[in-house]
């Protein structure tokens, strides 16, 4: 980074410099508009984590012993009043009754506890957030949620994961593809640390994807302390979960690069567009969909998780923003913007995520073009639609602007509204359009996509064409 820029990260924590090359920032606009940094690890220096433990208190009880009054001493002796002969055959009936109750609920603890340790240890099912207390809710959510989230390293650079899947020996973690830029360059091997253990593991590249900086790694582990994963939980890690503009989220990652922490903030806004660099590229720009976030997305959190107070995974923490046109802001010329970071949204994760586990091939995965751009502050932005036509985003409506060679059958015309692409009910939601579109892949066969129209607007006709040549591909 240049002398002459100067950044500050929440809470005025000092944060370690990091260079140009390291960080991929946005070119300050003509307009002068914020710019987007990655919210990139720190360059590694050793540090050491301790996690302790503590003990909660044995309660004990008791019960009240029975006397029989030596009853058995004298066959013929008298009975005191309210007492039968038969007293000390009831009291032997208590106390085998006692024992046994007793031996069965040891069993029983012992069976539950072997049972709950299999399950934990296995990553299968993680634990229920009752989420109707907020703030209990918020606690719930990292007690129950941060051993999902691990350790990154790679060369210089710190970054955080996520814990999505467990097959056999083998651990699949989810995080940025910057975080990676050493193994993409120069080929240097990552590693990885799990929640309470103190070394680093390393691992191997699954896959990545540039444009949408998401990779995946994996590596043969038995983790020391339980480690839950997210993956084949429909109700954890799915495209169709929504979180709304103000919903309440925790952001948990490897904050500073220093050990696994956990931010709580709302979703400032839950779909729109951000324009920043092509990872390792200063002159090429993107639009790549997102939310924003006042839960705290710091230097280290790159890769790290955003959950809903249902401990649902919303988002992969990605982006962070600095205010480069600051000559007349307190702070000098370069501050960081308070309370705004910038995730990349499940309905787009969930799909490239499908899409490098099923490719596999250790290094980029090439995706569906989906261009996007933004058009003016009053629409979300604009689709270049794959199949033909270009779509703009009026009065929240997804609407045909323009139209390309080759439009399909020759039905779309401008000022038509698209109502459906796939299995999609098209919303204002720009990110999940982009994600629905990005599981579909052209060639290879299979079903055409179907697209539901309206000609000439919301209160048009409407009409279906399919995209013969799409199918899908997740």
């Amino acid at each position: 980074m240049e002398d002459s820029e100067k950044k500050f990260d929440a809470g005025n924590v000092p944060v370690p410099v990091q260079s140009d090359s390291d960080v991929a920032d946005m070119s300050a606009s003509s307009d002068g508009l914020p710019r987007t940094v990655d919210s990139e690890a720190l360059p590694d220096k050793d540090r050491h984590i301790e996690y302790g433990s503590y003990d909660d208190g044995r309660m004990s009880g008791g019960y009240a012993s029975v006397n029989d009054g030596g009853i058995s001493g004298n066959r013929y002796a008298e009975v005191p009043a309210g007492r039968s002969r038969g007293s000390a055959n009831d009291n032997k009936l208590l106390w085998i009754t006692v024992a046994i109750m007793s031996v069965l609920c040891v069993i029983i603890a012992v069976c539950s506890s072997l049972l709950t340790a299999h399950f934990m240890r296995s990553g299968e099912k993680p634990p229920v957030i009752n989420a109707t207390d907020e703030k209990q809710s918020v606690a719930a959510v990292v007690q129950a949620r941060k051993s999902c989230v691990a350790e990154l390293m790679c060369g210089s650079l710190r970054g955080s994961g996520i814990v999505m899947k467990r097959d056999g020996g083998n651990v699949y973690v989810l995080t940025n593809a910057h975080v990676l830029r050493s193994f993409v360059e120069l080929g240097t091997v990552p590693s990885v640390r799990f929640y309470g253990e103190d070394e680093f593991y390393a691992a191997s590249v699954v896959g990545y994807d540039l444009f949408y900086d998401v990779a995946v790694v994996k590596l043969d582990h038995d983790t020391l302390y339980t480690v839950y994963d997210l993956d084949g939980n429909a109700e954890l890690f799915s495209s169709d979960i929504v979180c709304g503009d103000g919903e309440r989220v925790v952001s948990i990652g490897n904050a500073l690069g220093f050990g696994v922490a956990a931010y709580d903030g709302i979703v400032s806004r839950s779909s729109e567009l951000l324009e920043c660099d092509v990872l390792f590229s200063g002159d090429t720009k993107k639009y790549v969909p997102v939310f924003r976030t006042t839960a705290v997305i710091n230097a280290g959190m790159s890769g790290g998780a955003v959950f809903d107070m249902k401990g649902r995974l919303v988002g992969l923490g990605t982006y962070r923003m600095s205010n480069t046109d600051g000559a007349d802001t307190e702070g000098g010329a370069a501050t960081d913007v308070e309370d705004t970071g910038f995730a990349t949204p499940v309905s787009v994760l969930y799909s490239v995520y499908r899409r490098i586990m099923n490719t596999a091939n250790g290094g980029e995965v090439p995706l569906m073009s989906v261009r996007s751009r933004k058009v003016g502050t009053s629409a979300i932005g604009y689709v270049g639609l794959p199949f033909g036509f270009n779509c703009e985003y009026r009065r929240g409506l997804l609407t045909v602007v323009s139209l390309d060679q080759g439009t399909p059958n020759g039905n779309v015309e401008v000022g038509d509204v698209i109502t459906h692409i796939g299995g999609l009910e098209v919303t204002s939601d720009i990110c999940a359009v982009i994600g629905e579109l990005l599981k579909y892949n052209l060639g290879g066969g299979g079903d055409a996509l179907k697209i539901s129209a309206l000609r000439g607007g919301s209160g048009g006709s409407k009409y279906e064409f399919a995209v013969n040549n799409y199918r899908y591909a997740i």
